[in-house]
């Protein structure tokens, strides 16, 4: 199957060889500063955005630059966490850039896009719902994938591991899955196609890898208890202490009212004459 780890890398290999050399390289430059710019403009002329954004409606009609410059809006209007929002799509990006290489790091672009351009159409969503939102969850998704314990600091104090809020980003999502009804279930799920293509091999292996783990670490404690329970019980004298390690010793067990009616292991001349075991409570 096509999400099997052997054949999707295979495959990536194929189309890497055939079109490799048309990949550009360093995109996440070109979409930091591109981003940028489109923030500039909108600032300088409000209602920029609205020309960008993919509208399928205004597609039909022949403003085909929205299929693309949908993926050029800024994360946000509020220049200081433009600037965090920017800076942090430069570190993921460049990461993923390097880890994969110009083809593949362009291809997941390419799928997102698509995938974000698919759901908008196949739903008829409105103009500007279907933004670039999951296009950017799904490069943090795929960063905290590849390096789940990078911390980055929260509220520029608190070190935090990219794994936990990647946790809840799938939280969120889950969330909203519960709140759409019937086929719009799958808005969120075509939107992060590229995540899922590429990732959905590592995701299956790490489930299994888990289930693995836990039913070992289950046979494990099972074995352990009945070890535990096989293993005889040392017999120890309340009075004088000896133990049956001792092969020359008898023991009885005694339950009078001098062992408080509780049975206790006793060697056999403490058995005839005993008072009250040595950790008996005193009498009241």
């Amino acid at each position: 199957m096509l999400w099997q780890t052997g054949t999707m890398e295979a495959l990536l290999e194929r189309l890497e060889r055939r079109f490799g050399r048309y990949a550009p390289g360093n995109l996440t430059w070109y979409l930091v500063g591109l981003q940028g710019v489109v923030f500039l403009l909108e600032m300088l002329r409000p209602g920029t955005l609205a020309l960008l954004q993919l509208d399928p409606a205004r597609v039909r009609q022949g403003e085909l630059w929205r299929l693309v410059t949908f993926a050029l809006q800024p994360p946000s209007l509020q220049p200081f966490w433009l600037l965090f929002a920017l800076y942090w799509l430069h570190t993921m990006g460049t990461a993923l850039e390097q880890h994969w290489g110009a083809f593949r790091y362009t291809l997941y672009w390419l799928v997102g896009v698509l995938a974000t351009t698919a759901m908008a159409f196949g739903f008829s969503l409105p103009a500007g719902s279907a933004d670039n939102s999951y296009l950017l969850m799904s490069l943090f998704l795929a960063f905290a994938t590849l390096w789940p314990d990078y911390k980055i600091l929260v509220f520029f104090v608190l070190p935090v591991p990219v794994k936990w809020l990647a946790l809840l980003d799938g939280v969120g999502l889950l969330y909203e899955l519960s709140r759409l009804d019937g086929l719009q279930k799958l808005l969120p799920l075509v939107a992060l196609g590229n995540y899922l293509l590429f990732f959905l091999p590592t995701l299956v292996g790490t489930l299994r890898g888990g289930v693995r783990q836990a039913s070992r670490a289950r046979a494990y404690q099972q074995f352990r208890h009945k070890l535990e329970d096989d293993a005889p019980r040392v017999r120890r004298c309340a009075t004088c202490g000896v133990t049956d390690e001792d092969r020359s010793v008898d023991f009885r067990v005694c339950s009078c009212e001098a062992c408080g009616g509780k049975p206790t292991d006793y060697c056999l001349a403490h058995a005839r004459n005993h008072g009250p075991p040595a950790d008996a409570p005193p009498a009241t």
